[in-house]
């Protein structure tokens, strides 16, 4: 067991943001509590009023891990806010993210902290597997062990998510990423901000994290429509990012291209599965392009997108690769049948 918040300082903050997760919420917290860890860290739990039993359990596991802090939101504030609930009043010299249906593996925290010390990097970016009740797959996106201060070379392992990271508590102070109540394309912009504001990074080949591949999750659930809407809101948030932190040139056009991806595999789902009417899109466009990074051609191609269907599953193609667009067609030809 892992020494808790026996002295003033921790050594690391780990934020759990708790939604309707009853089913998994235990093992979450087993990883983070077992953990062998010379050195004290604490667990911050931001509870956003879950409809099931997820906030009895954590009443009920703190009798036994008295250290564990629970933060009851008085309303649903969404993962963006949630997280940054849990930020604002940690006290680690460094933050993590852990989400309460995935889990740590054994020694995460041991190695991890040893590697912040002995390289001193502002943020460490780690490798996970990615599980579902019956199948493991270990994603090794790095490969190498890389410590650099160049950010576009390191931009891709960013993106997607704030759980493979480590960083040091003094930059997540008052970021815009928490901003607005959202559930999905939080982390593009936590992971961005991170990047703009942070000097050094170190990438690590290890595997530390277990992502579980949860079918009832917020981000398997959100429908196209509701994704796509949420979208105007996250790219306000970007837009006031690259602003705050004067991004420019390169990163700019990595980032809105990861943001873009997404956009257009909704709008393939829209148009081949029919399982919704599909948002204004005039107003989507309108909103779209208050922003001048997205430029003429950009909007452009999203608007022939949204016309036709055909070229939409091309740009998805394009991004995502010939088995997405194919998976598409059949899921539709299945639906179509039926």
């Amino acid at each position: 067991m892992g020494t808790i918040i026996k002295e003033d300082i921790p050594a690391i903050s780990i934020i759990v943001p708790v939604y309707n997760v009853e089913k998994y919420l235990i093992r979450c917290l087993d990883s983070i509590f077992n953990q062998k860890f010379e050195h004290t860290f604490e667990v911050i739990v931001v509870e956003d009023c879950s409809t099931d039993n997820s906030l009895l359990l954590l009443k009920e596991y703190k009798k036994t891990n008295p250290e564990l802090i629970i933060i009851k939101q008085h309303t649903n504030q969404k993962l963006s806010v949630a997280r940054k609930t849990g930020m604002d009043i940690a006290k680690g010299d460094y933050i993590m993210h852990v989400d309460s249906d995935d889990w740590l593996l054994p020694c995460a925290l041991d190695n991890l902290y040893k590697k912040c010390k002995e390289t001193n990097a502002d943020v460490v970016v780690y490798n996970y597997v990615r599980q579902n009740e019956s199948q493991k797959i270990e994603v090794k996106e790095i490969i190498d062990e890389i410590v650099t201060c160049d950010k576009l070379s390191v931009q891709k392992y960013f993106y997607g998510s704030p759980w493979n990271k480590i960083v040091k508590r003094t930059f997540t102070s008052d970021m815009i990423c928490g901003e607005k109540s959202i559930n999905s394309t939080e982390d593009l912009l936590y992971s961005t901000e991170l990047l703009l504001r942070i000097n050094s990074i170190c990438l690590v080949p290890e595997v530390y994290y277990s992502y579980f591949l949860n079918n009832e999750s917020i981000t398997s659930t959100i429908s196209p429509k509701d994704y796509l809407a949420n979208q105007i809101i996250v790219l306000g948030q970007i837009d006031k990012i690259f602003r705050a932190h004067k991004a420019n040139g390169l990163f700019i056009e990595n980032v809105l291209n990861y943001f873009e991806k997404w956009i257009y595999l909704e709008f393939s789902k829209m148009h081949f599965w029919k399982g919704e009417k599909n948002i204004d899109n005039e107003y989507l466009i309108s909103e779209f392009s208050k922003y001048a990074i997205m430029n003429i051609r950009r909007m452009k191609q999203i608007e022939l997108s949204i016309d036709n269907k055909f070229i939409c599953l091309l740009e998805t193609k394009k991004r995502f690769g010939i088995k997405m667009a194919i998976g598409i067609i059949l899921r539709s030809l299945k639906k179509y049948k039926q």
